[in-house]
């Protein structure tokens, strides 16, 4: 992991000299930068904190700030793009009291970037991610199915995106979720898999037909029929596999139930069937995965 640690004066960079230290080891390069007005040793001096954030960004795992988060958030303002792609982006006050996760808590590692942190500097870690803040509070049960269906060539950031929107709308944060199922026909969907993958969610995916069979009430689309064969996938997908989950449990468990049904944005359309057991230990997606069944 490379790390940059940016310090704006001789007591933040103290601060940074007792993170670098703290966080070093053998699979860790992490580079210290000071406002050039304080010269200190160890330290590479730059002039403009914009200019080094844009030369850094994406060149680094993570970027640790130690002064007021509102610089922080004008440095890195234009350069955000995407949770998929973006680092890591802690920023520490200058006591070390406070490491506070900005950019990419989950996927790009901040959260746990803020607790090492805190770890080293004996201050505290400040994570304000959904599933954090819930999981903080009370355990919740990683017991979800997600059913996906795209349309084709949509990316990983507008799967990311468009399903992170959908369950909040509805209270339900991501880190519940155990599965994704969808259609067969989409088992080359590079955006599908590399969403999947980010999450480490296993990806099961079911032939139109096994879909047109599993029982229930759907939302039905003619245009959906046409294209793929089966008047519904997310919900059907979610559904069957679902199901799938609870039969296979030890001892078997009843069945649950579809708590959300279709949801479309951006050419992405979800739907969650939530399980009676608790499915915390799903594999992780890998090439054979993507071939399972349940």
């Amino acid at each position: 992991m490379k790390i940059s640690v940016i310090a704006f004066s001789k007591s933040g960079a103290v601060l940074a000299g007792k993170i670098i230290s703290g966080l070093s080891n053998s699979e860790t390069e992490i580079e210290g930068f000071l406002a050039q007005r304080h010269n200190m040793p160890g330290f590479e001096p730059f002039s403009s904190v914009f200019t080094l954030t844009a030369r850094l960004f994406n060149k680094t795992d993570a970027l640790v700030f130690i002064g007021a988060c509102g610089i922080a958030v004008r440095a890195i303002a234009p350069c955000v793009k995407s949770k998929m792609s973006d680092p890591a982006v802690v920023v520490c006050d200058e006591t070390g009291l406070y490491a506070i996760s900005l950019l990419s808590g989950h996927l790009g590692g901040a959260n746990e970037l803020a607790r090492r942190i805190a770890k080293t500097t004996g201050g505290q870690a400040v994570i304000t991610t959904a599933s954090d803040i819930h999981t903080a509070g009370k355990p919740l049960p990683k017991n979800l199915v997600l059913g996906i269906g795209c349309r084709k060539g949509v990316s990983a950031q507008t799967i990311e995106r468009a399903a992170t929107i959908l369950l909040w709308d509805e209270k339900i944060p991501l880190s519940r979720v155990c599965a994704v199922a969808t259609i067969d026909i989409k088992r080359g969907e590079q955006g599908l898999l590399d969403f999947a993958n980010a999450h480490k969610l296993k990806l099961y995916f079911y032939s139109a037909r096994e879909l047109s069979e599993t029982e229930g009430e759907f939302t039905p689309s003619e245009r959906v029929l046409k294209a793929v064969g089966v008047d519904n996938v997310c919900e059907r997908a979610a559904v069957l596999c679902g199901i799938g989950f609870g039969k296979k449990a030890q001892p078997p468990v009843e069945k649950g139930k579809l708590i959300v049904k279709k949801k479309a944005k951006d050419g992405v359309t979800v739907a969650v069937y939530e399980t009676n057991g608790l499915l915390s230990k799903v594999p992780v997606i890998n090439e054979a995965a993507c071939s399972a069944r349940v």
